[in-house]
């Protein structure tokens, strides 16, 4: 599966960057049959070459045409908040356009239209620009939106018909029901940190503190990831284990929690692979087979970049599976290399398990946080660089300081979201923490590798190598961890 994800890859990388004289699915077609019958071993990668191609070509470049001044949409995405208000991912139903907008509200407009509306709309539609650093309007075209409008006034729209019995509404109604009860109770900016650990950042989160969490090293943390997955299925799995619920039943239960989960958090593409891994991870003993961790982020990859081809483009697409392709090739090897350091240094006995509390917690706690922070350190290291220049050497130590309590941030904040309001202080305590570490560590002062800029070339053939030349882990250290 991980070969089908790279010729996934690799076809819709084809197709974006090759002015082909044919059609680029016919021509990348007969590569991929030449391929499959001159190495047979490579099938699965020549057969993902031409389905990328094939999905990419006929996912980009629709006819692009000006949606008149008033037009019926329907919402294909939820109600998400921005700085001056919400903004809302529509389609074209009259006229039928195969395109898709972006509806912004500014905060003034009431009973605005949500996940599943039917909606007409009289607006000024305008193209995105291009900021200064960032191809914004390119970033809009792949995922398909051409046009952009801005709504000041309820006078503009009428709800037609209500998709408010729609299953998905009521993860959107969650969330924002996560989102009153937080700014209730708690300042803005310890609302907006508590709602980016637990279903990732907003639209609206402070932009100096977004900043000093990626400058730290641990902006994953506002980014819902498998970290959060594992979190949130120890804490289910907890509640089901005392239960009389069979053992199939309760694999059902957290898979199903996990996806729940996906689906609370926005379905981005660092949590759906995590809850597609998961469940491949869960659902193998059910069949009598093995479970393989790197079959399963493949198939998450190319599951993926089926349903989305143009998210391989985006930065969370390529850290999030970059960060775990390392981690499941490296950590092994790293943390049994850190135990011998510790052991050679007298931290650690030589043979067999600690017995003094300090070496336990270096043995369970400290070697392999610093592993896991390492190895997904390195994985990104170049994607980083790459899109803005930047990467902390001082990461992996805020990220020992952040991430062990980012598991009882998780707990208390659920906790504090249904029991409406109950546990302020503790939950504003970790959040001071947090802060801090974000802003000590992504201060000035901070030793980091800056480049101006780095050619597309590096990180390509950096991430090719550590595929072609990296052992595959043996199988009882994937599982392991």
């Amino acid at each position: 599966m991980l070969q089908l994800a790279l010729g996934l890859a690799l076809g819709i990388s084809l197709v974006e960057w090759s002015a082909l004289p044919v059609a680029p699915s016919v021509a990348l077609a007969l590569v991929g049959v030449v391929l499959a019958l001159a190495l047979p071993a490579w099938a699965w990668l020549a057969i993902g070459l031409v389905l990328g191609a094939v999905r990419y070509d006929l996912w980009r470049s629709p006819p692009v045409q000006t949606p008149p001044p008033v037009a019926t949409l329907r919402a294909v995405g939820a109600l998400e908040p921005t700085r001056n208000g919400y903004r809302l991912l529509c389609a074209f139903e009259q006229p039928a356009l195969p395109t898709y907008a972006l509806v912004y509200f500014r905060a003034n407009v009431p009973n605005l239209p949500d996940y599943g509306d039917l909606f007409r709309l009289e607006a000024s539609w305008r193209r995105p620009v291009r900021f200064s650093g960032f191809d914004w309007a390119r970033y809009l075209e792949r995922r398909r939106v051409y046009h952009i409008t801005t709504v000041f006034s309820a006078r503009q729209f009428t709800v037609l018909e209500s998709g408010a019995g729609q299953w998905q509404r009521r993860f959107s109604a969650a969330r924002q029901s996560l989102r009153r009860t937080l700014r209730a109770h708690l300042d803005r900016e310890d609302a907006a940190l508590v709602e980016g650990m637990l279903v990732g950042a907003a639209g609206d989160f402070p932009p100096q503190l977004r900043e000093a969490f990626h400058r730290s090293g641990t902006g994953h943390l506002l980014a819902t990831s498998g970290l959060h997955v594992m979190m949130v299925l120890q804490m289910v799995y907890l509640l089901l284990r005392g239960t009389p619920i069979p053992f199939a039943g309760r694999i059902g239960l957290v898979i199903a929690a996990a996806w729940c989960y996906a689906l609370l958090a926005g379905l981005r593409p660092s949590i759906v692979r995590a809850a597609t891994m998961t469940t491949c991870a869960l659902c193998a003993p059910l069949v009598g087979r093995e479970a393989d961790s790197l079959n399963a982020l493949g198939f998450a990859g190319a599951l993926w970049l089926l349903i989305a081809p143009h998210a391989i483009f985006e930065v969370g697409f390529q850290y999030s599976f970059c960060a775990v392709l390392f981690i499941l090739l490296f950590y092994g090897r790293l943390e049994n290399a850190l135990r011998g350091l510790a052991a050679w240094a007298g931290v650690l006995p030589n043979a067999g398990k600690p017995k003094s509390l300090a070496g336990k917690v270096v043995r369970n706690g400290l070697i392999p946080l610093l592993s896991v922070s390492l190895c997904a350190q390195v994985g990104i290291s170049l994607v980083q660089l790459y899109h803005f220049g930047y990467m902390s050497l001082l990461s992996p130590v805020a990220n020992l300081l952040a991430v062990p309590l980012a598991y009882p941030m998780l707990a208390l904040g659920f906790w504090f979201w249904l029991s409406q309001g109950v546990g302020a202080s503790p939950l504003e305590w970790l959040c001071a923490w947090q802060g801090w570490v974000a802003l000590t560590f992504g201060a000035d002062w901070v030793p980091a590798i800056r480049l101006a800029a780095l050619p597309v070339w590096l990180p390509i053939a950096f991430y090719a190598g550590v595929l072609l030349l990296a052992p595959e882990p043996p199988l009882g250290e994937v599982e392991e961890f």
